[in-house]
């Protein structure tokens, strides 16, 4: 089973350096800062399959690109994660 908080914590890890922006937040600013929009974190449409692969890597959840579009935050992603890591 998933520790959410980790994967929380790396989920933003991943994202930065994917994209290239954002930093890491507080420890007690994690959980806001996972309610930003993907686009204000720098995901666009490649950037976002990147993730998937990092995801699948990572967490061994896969995501397909429409599923990747669907999503507006990271704290949309970890749910996904979370969702999928439990089958």
């Amino acid at each position: 089973m998933l520790d959410m908080n980790e994967v929380k914590i790396k989920l933003i890890e991943i994202t930065m350096e994917v994209t290239g922006e954002g930093e890491m937040p507080e420890t007690d600013q994690i959980e806001e800062s996972l309610q930003k929009p993907l686009e204000d974190w720098g995901v666009d449409s490649l950037s976002a399959l990147e993730l998937a692969v990092h995801l699948e890597r990572n967490f061994g959840v896969r995501m397909e690109e429409k599923e990747l579009a669907n999503l507006e935050t990271l704290a949309d992603l970890v749910h996904a994660v979370e969702e999928k890591g439990k089958g």
